[in-house]
């Protein structure tokens, strides 16, 4: 999906709409989601870490009114000392987001006949 255009944006289909199939694991980079205009003087080691780069699953793409690709992407934001997480589901700019080589795409769920 990442390979199909440069930038890591999908090729768009006819409805610039996709749903994956299968999640695909990508990495997300939170320092581009909540960009700093300066780096602070001091850290709060119990606030939520918002420049860390975490694993997530990719699950969608859609286009905005401009036309930039957002990707719907389920990550875990954690705080400064390790302590607690948060799980989260948001869309991203397809810049925040890189594929993951390290972990295999979440199998496809199959619907169960009745």
């Amino acid at each position: 999906m990442f390979g199909d255009k440069p930038g890591g944006e999908p090729r768009p289909p006819a409805h610039d709409d996709r749903t994956l199939r299968r999640a695909l694991p990508v990495w997300v980079d939170l320092a581009k989601v909540y960009p700093l205009a300066e780096r602070p003087d001091r850290m709060h080691r119990v606030g939520w870490d918002l420049q860390a780069v975490v694993p997530g699953e990719l699950s969608a793409w859609r286009r905005d009114t401009t036309g930039r690709w957002l990707a719907q992407v389920h990550f875990r934001i954690r705080r400064g000392d390790d302590s607690e997480g948060v799980l989260m589901t948001a869309w991203l700019l397809a810049s925040a987001i890189e594929p993951r080589h390290d972990a295999p795409a979440r199998p496809e769920r199959r619907k169960r006949l009745r």
